[in-house]
């Protein structure tokens, strides 16, 4: 399915935030060595065009975590996505933007278009975000290797899974809600080689 419209598509940028991309060493290795790279070459495809962009940060409610903007050095975005003065950022505190922001009211100003989802955690908040987003009607495409996800606990065994099975898990359930696409396909659907 191509993921081509007339009307340019949103870009979502989810969560991308110093302290989700870089992580913690309790956390492990991140998925997608190139997500940092991927999520630069979308975002300068979508402002040389003059496309939305909107931005979304996590700003957790639970005292010691470091996604928090009581801890400015993590709450910050990351600069492979830090967001350009008239690019939106929407502050949620639970898993999805579309629960108490404005996000839903600005995506559908912009007319019925794509909304494609890049960003942190693949099994979480991307997820969250997609799933809601397909639920509100949205047409939701996720492009995974702009994404990326930290490892998991099995909840049978106990055994840690890293973090690239864990992410392609995470992308693997997202198809019966969005299209699930990578960076490479996106942009020559574009008309852009990657």
């Amino acid at each position: 399915m191509s993921t081509k419209t007339s009307e340019p598509a949103i870009l979502l940028l989810i969560d991308i935030q110093q302290g989700l991309v870089e992580g913690t060493e309790a956390w492990g290795p991140r998925s997608t060595p190139d997500f940092t790279k991927n999520v630069a070459s979308l975002l300068e495809v979508w402002r040389s065009n003059l496309w939305p962009v909107l931005h979304v940060c996590h700003d957790a409610t639970e005292p010691n975590n470091p996604i928090s903007a009581k801890y400015p050095d993590t709450f910050a975005p990351h600069a492979c996505a830090a967001p350009k003065e008239d690019e939106p950022t929407f502050i949620k505190h639970v898993g999805s933007p579309f629960v108490a922001t404005d996000l839903p009211d600005v995506i559908k100003s912009y007319g019925d278009r794509r909304i494609i989802v890049i960003g942190m955690d693949g099994s979480e908040c991307i997820n969250n975000t997609t799933r809601h987003g397909a639920d509100l009607g949205f047409r939701m495409v996720v492009v995974g290797d702009a994404c990326a996800s930290y490892g998991m606990t099995d909840w049978i065994t106990g055994k840690q899974r890293d973090a690239e099975e864990t992410h392609n898990a995470a992308m693997g359930m997202l198809h019966s809600y969005a299209i699930v696409t990578n960076t490479e396909r996106m942009m020559l659907g574009l008309g852009y080689n990657h």
